[in-house]
């Protein structure tokens, strides 16, 4: 089971001026970079599968696309001509884009001949592998590492040796890898002599990937793009909210399909790199692991707001949030288990999702790419009622801070209720989604540490216990 997560509120010290928005972002007109369209074959690619594509030989070395991301056996793929790219985002980055083992599959159980294990010597031209006993040689081995090498083509499986190809027929020599194999074409131009076998296109004719994956599809256009700064957040946060956000990129949701921020982050403890940041629970300040979170939750809301995609649940934060103000009630926390930010994609092909942070500006950015079927959202509001200011200030102590030091965590923010809608309308202008998004705001007041030797000013809120987490541990935390 998935270690049980907490994630609260983080406390702000900057307020971050922005301009207020009224009305939702429009895709933007001109082609977004982070996708690419093959019009000779009718498909898309995306975000992480476009970077990865095109950072280690593009069509040279793939081939074009057969189908846009599909699901198959429930592993998310997409083929090419050359290769079966799959999509793990449950391991780490380097290996979210990998090619299926396609090579591997095709040679079995073949041990004789050229699968025979061998014996040799690394050296200037020969690169011997202990793990599958077969070596790397002149062109093949020149290849091999011009072109990504041991994380894209996997091991060797065989020596080189004669084989009658099943694309044209002809008799080439050719050399299998875990991932592909390679064929050396001697009529070929300059450069191009050495090519990988048409393997992609030939595991999709033994699949049962069905004929409508195949049909030429739409362009992929920009549905919806959000941005939230972040400056004057604490290193803790700054962390957690990069690695929030490279947890959600690259993500590619189905037709249909319902994205869970809380069942797509997966585990953020701090063996996951996550570290503790300041939150108020339970009325008092303690550090809990995964600070921050609620910025890269937010800022996806929005994006699925712009893009007029179905919002199945949104919470509120309890208090005001600086960093979220520019538009009032327009945010949207998690805290899982309990409480999660979840949309469904109601178009008719995949959503990508494309996420990044940008240091030097302090923001957080996301896109969402897919099919647009012309539909428009418009934010109605937003409107607020029953502010109700803060009270007293709260102090309390922290053994964590130099002598005589303070720390204000908190600048407080009015309570109040926030009236806001949605209305997502077709391109025949008939109403797709009309939501009705309410924001209950209770207030809170400003929040400071204080250490060893200074005197609590007079007519505050004197909050019990240490904020420091090794002396105090948190007990009984409650959402704030």
């Amino acid at each position: 089971m998935k270690p049980r997560l907490r994630f609260a509120v983080i406390l702000m010290t900057v307020l971050v001026a922005l301009s207020p928005l009224s009305t939702a972002h429009p895709a933007a007109a001109a082609a977004p970079t982070s996708v690419r369209y093959f019009a000779e074959t009718g498909h898309n690619i995306a975000t992480r599968i476009k970077n990865f594509y095109e950072a280690n030989g593009d069509v040279r070395i793939f081939g074009l696309p057969l189908t846009d991301v599909i699901t198959e056996n429930g592993m998310q793929v997409q083929y090419f001509e050359r290769a079966r790219f799959e999509l793990h985002p449950e391991l780490p980055d380097a290996f979210f884009v990998s090619l299926t083992q396609v090579g591997r599959g095709l040679v079995g159980g073949r041990t004789a001949g050229a699968f025979a294990p061998t014996y040799a010597k690394s050296n200037a031209n020969t690169m011997y592998f202990t793990e599958t006993k077969h070596a790397l040689q002149d062109t093949f081995l020149q290849f091999w590492s011009s072109y990504g090498g041991l994380p894209v083509f996997g091991f060797p499986l065989s020596e080189p040796f004669q084989e009658v190809n099943y694309s044209d027929g002809n008799s080439y020599q050719v050399q299998y890898f875990e991932r592909a194999r390679m064929e050396l074409h001697p009529a070929a131009p300059a450069g191009y002599r050495v090519q990988l076998g048409l393997l992609g296109r030939q595991l999709l004719d033994n699949s049962a990937v069905p004929a409508s994956s195949l049909r030429a599809v739409p362009h992929i256009t920009l549905l919806g793009t959000a941005t939230t700064g972040y400056y004057g957040s604490f290193a803790e946060r700054i962390n957690n909210i990069a690695r929030g956000a490279g947890r959600m990129n690259g993500k590619v949701v189905p037709s249909g399909g319902i994205f869970s921020f809380g069942g797509n982050l997966g585990s953020a403890t701090a063996n996951d790199g996550f570290v503790d940041g300041y939150a108020i629970v339970g009325g008092r300040l303690e550090k809990v692991t995964g600070g921050g979170l609620c910025q890269v939750s937010t800022t996806m809301y929005r994006a699925v707001f712009y893009a007029g995609l179905g919002i199945v649940d949104r919470t509120p934060h309890t208090y005001m949030i600086n960093f979220y103000e520019n538009i009032k009630g327009f945010d949207a926390t998690v805290f899982t288990p309990q409480v999660d930010f979840k949309w469904r994609n109601d178009t008719a092909g995949p959503v990508y999702v494309a996420a990044s942070t940008n240091p030097n500006q302090a923001t957080v950015t996301f896109s969402l790419y897919g099919w647009s079927d012309g539909r428009t959202s418009q934010m109605v509001g937003p409107v607020e009622s029953s502010v109700v200011q803060p009270g007293l200030p709260n102090w309390q102590f922290d053994s964590s801070l130099p002598g005589g030091g303070t720390r204000q965590i908190v600048h407080g923010r009015p309570g109040s209720d926030i009236a806001m809608q949605r209305i997502v309308t077709t391109a025949n202008g008939s109403i797709l989604h009309h939501d009705n998004l309410p924001s209950h705001y209770s207030p809170w007041a400003d929040f400071f540490l204080y250490g060893p030797g200074v005197t609590v000013p007079y007519g505050v809120n004197r909050v019990p216990g240490d904020a420091n987490p090794n002396i105090a541990p948190a007990i009984g935390k409650t959402h704030p």
